[in-house]
């Protein structure tokens, strides 16, 4: 199984790139982890910029591989706790999913049509999270996830 990230835009945070950085190279190691930032949009000043969701929301389904099982990061999501994200996580990786993607939306949020189109949609946390640290808790939680899969040691 692959694991795609796809998000607008790139890390900026230097905290978050190293944190990101380091988790994905432990990740690399036992399976392939890509993150695949697809071009921000300019966004007005005040508001929802509906236009640049749709823009990013529109990039992000055109970068993502045929037939991935699309999970959108959205606060209404799915609650699950490790334990339970770990088992979800597994039963994929185990009955042959090729490729993962997890998309995690802008400062607006998903673009609907990319909300219809996920087969799973998953919430971090009922807050809303800047789109950097939704990206170093994800990869926080795939990396316990892999490691108990794989029976490598991790911390607590």
């Amino acid at each position: 199984m692959k694991v795609h990230i796809l998000t607008p835009g790139k890390l900026h945070h230097p905290a978050a790139i190293a944190w990101s950085q380091d988790l994905t190279a432990r990740i690399s190691r036992v399976l392939p982890l890509v993150r695949m930032g697809v071009r921000e949009a300019k966004r007005h000043k005040g508001g929802v910029d509906l236009a640049a969701r749709k823009q990013e929301g529109e990039a992000m389904l055109l970068a993502m591989p045929g037939g991935a099982h699309l999970v959108a990061l959205d606060a209404a999501g799915q609650r699950l706790d490790s334990d339970a994200f770990y088992d979800w996580f597994k039963g994929l990786a185990e009955t042959g999913c090729k490729d993962l993607v997890f998309a995690i939306g802008g400062p607006d949020g998903h673009e609907p049509v990319l909300l219809q189109q996920a087969r799973t949609k998953l919430s971090l946390s009922p807050m809303t999270l800047p789109h950097e640290l939704a990206e170093v808790v994800l990869i926080e939680q795939l990396y316990r996830a892999v490691a108990r899969w794989k029976g490598l040691p991790y911390h607590r």
